[in-house]
């Protein structure tokens, strides 16, 4: 056997059920494995799913299959060499968040920005990394959040939580559907006021592998409700509610409307990106703000809500100066 073989100690994990997200809908079996499973060489990753180690919805499955949202992904435990170990037990001591809400079956924290939410990411620190290992139980992404956005991050203690938690991200009955709102700053003057945009995203994938989103026709439903809460003279702090959740879809809305997230170092526009890094901005300034849901177990209404960064407070506190001193 090789290092990464299955275990066979008396006290081995269990098998893991990953659920695919609406974000990760359309790739290949094979490409989503390589980027779940850090560290383990492809040639192995290609021999478990050739053996029926990997199972799609509890099927035999091959390395092109495409998979769809909510797919559940059967995993195997994998024995990992002792340097990768000591690397994914080590805690990073830059890591530090706050635990909104927590329960038997729910865990919401305040994500900072700048550290991915997955390994798959291909960052060396993650979130759910980090938090596995204080808590070495279940515990899976309910959802994601880009790496530099901040705000309410949920994750699932338990699979029956997680799949009551996707019906309700991909439900229309709005009895039970989740509720996503984020703060963002958009480059630019908002003209009226709240608005909805429905413009369809496709994914597509640039030559280095990275995802991107785009408006086209033949792209899948996004809607997104945009609503003003303070106007300076070149830029818009908007609330934006999101009905659907697509792949950068607020940037990709935003910049389809010709008002880009600000400090968006993809979509974004780089001569005002500029202009923001003199006033402190070095992020996308995009925050998940608010968040509520029926509890998947109790029915229960949670609420959640995360304060806009002292870091992004203090770009806004530099806007309103900069807006007094031109009109004196």
């Amino acid at each position: 056997m090789t290092q990464f073989d299955l275990l066979d100690a008396p006290k081995k994990p269990k098998v893991r059920i990953r659920l695919v997200l609406d974000t990760e809908s359309g790739q290949r079996l094979d490409n989503f494995l390589i980027r779940e499973l850090k560290g383990v060489p492809k040639s192995h990753i290609y021999r478990i799913i050739r053996d029926g180690q990997i199972r799609i919805n509890g099927g035999r499955s091959r390395a092109a299959s495409k998979l769809s949202s909510g797919d559940q992904i059967r995993i195997p435990p994998l024995r990992v060499s002792g340097s990768d170990k000591a690397q994914n037990k080590s805690r990073d001591r830059r890591f530090a968040l706050e635990t909104l809400y927590e329960d038997k079956d729910l865990l919401i924290i305040d994500k900072p920005s700048g550290i991915a939410v997955h390994g798959g990411t291909g960052q060396r620190i993650s979130v759910i990394q980090q938090l596995r290992i204080t808590s070495p139980g279940y515990l899976e992404l309910v959802h994601r959040l880009d790496k530099e956005t901040s705000g309410i991050l949920v994750l699932a203690k338990n699979r029956e939580t997680l799949l009551g938690m996707h019906s309700r991200l991909q439900g229309s009955d709005s009895r039970h559907r989740i509720q996503k709102i984020y703060q963002t700053l958009l480059c630019g003057r908002w003209r009226g006021r709240a608005r909805t945009i429905c413009e369809p995203l496709e994914t597509i994938r640039r030559n280095a592998g990275e995802k991107r989103s785009r408006v086209a026709k033949t792209g899948r439903v996004a809607q997104s409700l945009f609503s003003p809460l303070e106007l300076f003279p070149a830029f818009s702090l908007m609330e934006v509610e999101l009905s659907t959740g697509r792949l950068h879809q607020i940037r990709v809305h935003a910049n389809a409307q010709g008002m880009p997230v600000a400090g968006d170092k993809v979509y974004g526009d780089k001569e005002q990106n500029r202009e923001l890094r003199q006033l402190g901005l070095h992020r996308q300034f995009l925050h998940a703000s608010k968040l509520s849901f029926s509890h998947p177990r109790t029915a229960k209404v949670i609420k959640v809500r995360s304060g806009i960064p002292e870091t992004l407070l203090s770009v806004l506190s530099a806007l309103r100066q900069q807006a007094e001193n031109d009109f004196h």
